[in-house]
């Protein structure tokens, strides 16, 4: 490849860098998978899921289940982690 051809892979990542789209995919992919993360109770409770930079931020509906969620965020944001990449998140607000 000469200096003026690029690897298309390349160029989409440095696009969606540009127009700040890879932390919006980030959220998408996380939306889609976590009811096979935290399981079927915990997704169904879950009122809004939103990422601002690399925390989480995590609502539910019922008051136990956030507490309980909030006492087991370390095991969800490795589970997460596990799921997603290694850094994916790295803080979990629970609101």
């Amino acid at each position: 490849m000469n200096n003026k051809e690029k690897n298309i892979g390349d160029v989409l990542n440095k696009m969606m860098d540009k127009y700040r789209l890879t932390s919006k995919m980030h959220e998408m992919e996380l939306v889609k998978t976590w009811e096979e993360i935290t399981g079927t109770l915990v997704a169904k409770h879950t009122t809004k899921l939103e990422m601002r930079g690399k925390t989480l931020y995590a609502w539910f509906d019922q008051a136990p289940l956030k507490n309980e969620i909030f006492l087991r965020r370390d095991q969800l944001l490795k589970a997460i982690n596990e799921r997603l990449g290694d850094n994916f998140i790295e803080k979990i607000f629970i609101g």
